[in-house]
């Protein structure tokens, strides 16, 4: 959405001058030329951007028209003559200085259309009846004083009577050599504003997450001989952690066949199918709120690709993946990532560890549990252009557990900010072994939240849980 920017030159006493046509003194209204130095013009040109459209008063255009058009050659000039005017006017037919657009008497909400198109930004120099429009209406993002110093003692004041028609907050100011002092301000909502801002904001985030808890698997796999459970708690109302559970047959997706009950499901083998592959998959992308989610959603789409490409190894994949986030994320954005393929027919767990929390699988040997760590692969995802990934294999055993997270659930801290920490997760994990996976997945959730003893987390939390 395009910023609407006021930039007005007022004296000390708030007087707006203007000039009345050509034959006065200054004849494009600059009554501030007096006061004017390099620095001053440098600032102006400045705070009219680079590029920018100008929207007017019809009598500021015409007076605009007589001077810009035969100026001098100056980046102002430039810039003003290949701005788009929006004009105000009952009298299109007779405009001449463009590009321009005519605006009639459906001000209010033609300015709005004109901030919803894309396109640089608007200024407003003068035409202080449009302004007072402006303001009334909320439709100014930014309000720039010139305050020259000078008293005028009579014309147009700024603020008819003196009184403001919205409240401003300021935002900076700063004292030129001249003495003209720029002042910027921000427009202060009203109250009525900010709940229609805020219930439209709530809403947009209501759809973000409904939108991003369709992309977590809404069934889970029927999978002959494994349990499995995952549930993702976001800290915001949508979050950056990523899970999927997929069954891959022949190279495709296959339907999953157990609801998913709010995201946490087992599912065990006395009414399930066979399958060629199941696919694990977790990740953690940096940041959070609406930004994060955007990215979480470009992964989910590039993994699924892969997938149903069934070209490559792992690493292949996970090379992929990555080149495919780095070209959909800024520079500094990356995620962890955790990808595996389960052969189900030989239980052997083909892997990828793109710089993620190492899942641990838990093992009986010897009357004790064991704990492996899944650590190698590569590094984060979506950071290097060019990263190389390198497929691991592990053959689990039957009563093997498998258990993958994202570090906020590890790292749930307490009001004295203590993490729980991956050790205590573990130890929990290790202690409870006998659960069955949803089971145990609830459990832990439980042993995060005790531990926090109700302090705000900060971070979504995300477990997945297959028992073998």
């Amino acid at each position: 959405m395009r910023k609407l920017k006021i930039i007005e030159h007022i004296s000390l006493d708030g007087v707006i001058q203007t000039s009345s046509g050509p034959e006065d003194d200054f004849p494009y209204g600059d009554w501030t030329a007096p006061y004017r130095s390099p620095a001053g013009l440098q600032i102006v040109n400045e705070l009219y951007g680079k590029t920018c459209d100008v929207l007017l008063g019809r009598r500021t255009y015409d007076i605009l028209t007589n001077f810009w058009p035969k100026a001098p050659k100056s980046p102002m000039a430039d810039r003003l003559n290949a701005a788009t005017k929006y004009v105000v006017t009952h009298r299109p037919e007779s405009l001449e200085w463009g590009p321009f657009e005519a605006i009639g008497s459906d001000l209010v909400d033609s300015v709005r259309r004109i901030k919803s198109r894309n396109g640089p930004d608007l200024v407003v120099p003068g035409s202080s009846s449009l302004i007072s429009v402006l303001l009334d209406h909320g439709l100014a993002d930014e309000v720039v004083l010139l305050v020259n110093p000078i008293v005028l003692g009579k014309g147009k004041r700024f603020f008819e009577g003196g009184s403001l028609p919205r409240g401003f907050a300021m935002g900076s100011t700063m004292a030129l050599p001249s003495g003209i002092l720029v002042n910027v301000y921000k427009l202060i909502p009203t109250l009525a504003e900010e709940a229609l801002s805020r219930a439209k904001l709530e809403r947009e985030f209501e759809i973000a997450r409904e939108v991003q808890e369709r992309l977590f698997p809404q069934t889970l796999p029927n999978v002959a001989g494994v349990e499995m459970a995952a549930h993702c708690r976001p800290a915001q109302a949508v979050g950056g952690d990523y899970y999927d559970l997929i069954d891959i047959r022949d190279g495709s997706l296959a339907e999953a066949g157990h609801a998913s009950g709010e995201n946490i499901s087992s599912a065990s083998g006395t009414t399930a199918h066979s399958c060629d592959r199941l696919g694990i998959a977790i990740g953690d992308v940096s940041g959070k709120g609406m930004s994060a989610a955007l990215l979480m959603a470009s992964l989910h789409a590039s993994l699924r690709g892969q997938v149903l490409s069934g070209t490559g190894d792992l690493g292949t994949k996970m090379a992929n993946v990555n080149r495919l986030l780095y070209n959909a994320s800024d520079s500094n954005r990356y995620a962890t990532f955790f990808y595996a393929e389960l052969d189900c027919a030989s239980r052997t767990l083909h892997y990828v560890n793109g710089g993620h929390n190492p899942p641990a699988v838990l093992r009986k040997e010897d009357g004790a549990l064991q704990v492996l760590r899944l650590g190698d692969g590569g590094p984060v995802i979506g950071l290097l252009a060019g990263a190389l990934y390198k497929e691991q294999i592990l053959h689990l055993l039957p009563g093997d557990i498998l258990l993958a997270f994202t570090d906020g659930i590890s790292e749930a801290m307490n009001s004295s900010e203590d993490e729980w920490g991956e050790d205590r997760m573990i130890a929990e994990a290790q202690a409870h072994a006998h659960l069955n996976a949803k089971e145990l997945l609830q459990h832990l959730f439980r042993a995060a939240d005790a531990f926090a003893a109700g302090a705000p987390q900060h971070d979504d939390m995300t477990i997945v849980v297959l028992r073998l």
